[in-house]
């Protein structure tokens, strides 16, 4: 938790340095005012021209995000429905005591039959 907070104020610290020395370098710049106004206008236009660039990703990223969600989501929930129509079906049969002789069988209780009747057939 503290090396994330040493991380982000970091961040913060090399990003407003950054800022601070780009303002001072123009303003002690020898330049006239005609030339530094074009200079901040022009810093100011592809500072706006990136920050788009990055909504724009960003929207992309978030729409194919939410389609994807939405998609996992659905298929979650017609499964899920499947199964809920499934485990019914099976309590209403055996709450009626209509049991299926087809009834599948775990793999685990099937070993363990075949293994008790093998051994009761050395013992006799």
């Amino acid at each position: 938790m503290a090396a994330d907070k040493k991380g982000k104020d970091l961040l913060i610290g090399a990003v407003v340095g950054t800022v601070l020395g780009a303002v001072t370098a123009l303003l002690l710049a020898p330049k006239s005012g005609r030339e530094l106004r074009a200079d901040l206008a022009e810093g100011v236009h592809n500072v706006s021209e990136k920050t788009q660039q990055v909504a724009g990703t960003v929207l992309d990223k978030s729409k194919q995000l939410a389609s994807t969600i939405s998609e996992k989501t659905q298929t979650l929930g017609s499964t899920t429905t499947e199964w809920a129509g499934k485990v019914k079906e099976k309590a209403l049969s055996w709450k009626n005591g209509k049991t299926d002789d087809a009834a599948e069988v775990p793999v685990a209780a099937t070993i363990i039959v075949s293994e008790d009747r093998e051994s009761e057939g050395e013992e006799k």
